[in-house]
């Protein structure tokens, strides 16, 4: 009973109050799919350029004939670490508002389980970045901001310390802002559930090392951290997305909490194509304080 009520509750898509299980899924695919083709052969782009040594590892960057020190929004797509449907490829939907307002967009893809690892994926991802703020550094770029929605918000939410004390103080005060969207924070769950079948999680890997939420202090290095949940999302995603809000705000970390009102785990990420969107007015304005 207990991982069933586990599966139900960290799976989103049975959430939604627009479509059912499965359908919710599948027109979200349809969704990223059809606007990110529109994107693809609306906004001037570099595609494919690869970052590791993995068929994945590869970002695009859209909006390519901007100013060279425009600010740079770095992507990280969700899929649970797993999902072959989402890619980074078809994320490339959110890059036109950020277009319209001068603001290019790099999404960033990886490996994934059980190929890799969840650590070796974060590992690369970090590769990634570096190569995402070694390309925005040689453009005399002033601001860049991760971004990620779902694992991808895990993603920044469990690297980005570290990683900024890997960086040059150069490097480390070019990312301004993260924005995680819809995530999780805390993966011992998953180790009781049929993804972790791919994932191949320990509870102590998945504790010690991959649950932000229970780090013993996530310094962020005065990164300005936006957290948003939406309404309709899993109970256990937007919980966990207001624990850790209140556990940042108790150390005292540049944070912020949004919940996005009817919105669900898809829908939340998708209206990011609509310009008059509550969320993508939100990310246009924080990026543009630093502009």
């Amino acid at each position: 009973m207990i991982e069933q009520d586990l599966e139900t509750l960290y799976s989103p898509s049975c959430f939604s109050k627009r479509y059912g299980k499965t359908e919710v899924l599948q027109k979200h695919i349809q969704f990223i799919e059809a606007h990110s083709k529109l994107v693809k052969s609306s906004i001037p782009c570099d595609l494919g350029i690869s970052y590791g040594p993995g068929l994945k590892e590869k970002y695009d960057i859209y909006g390519t004939d901007l100013r060279e020190d425009a600010p740079i929004v770095i992507h990280i797509h969700g899929g649970y670490y797993h999902e072959e449907s989402i890619t980074h490829a078809n994320n490339s939907f959110i890059s036109q508002i950020l277009y319209r307002n001068g603001i290019k967009t790099i999404l960033l893809g990886y490996e994934l389980s059980p190929q890799r690892t969840v650590p070796e994926i974060l590992e690369h991802l970090q590769m990634g970045i570096r190569e995402c703020l070694k390309y925005a550094r040689n453009l005399k770029c002033k601001a860049t901001f991760l971004s990620g929605h779902s694992v991808g918000a895990h993603a920044i939410a469990t690297i980005l310390p570290d990683f900024k004390r890997s960086i040059s103080q150069t490097d480390s005060n070019l990312i301004k802002g993260a924005f995680l969207l819809c995530g999780i924070y805390n993966l011992e769950p998953l180790t009781q559930m049929s993804v972790n079948d791919l994932l191949n999680l320990t509870i102590e890997t998945a504790k010690e090392e991959l649950s932000p939420m229970l780090f013993d202090k996530a310094d962020y290095g005065g990164t300005e951290i936006y957290i948003v949940a939406a309404e309709n999302d899993s109970p256990a995603f937007v919980v966990q997305s207001q624990q850790f809000f209140k556990k940042l705000k108790s150390e005292e970390a540049d944070v912020h909490f949004n919940l996005i009102p009817v919105v669900d785990h898809f829908d939340c990420i998708e209206n990011l194509f609509y310009e008059d969107y509550e969320l993508s007015r939100l990310l246009v304005t924080a990026i543009k304080k630093y502009v």
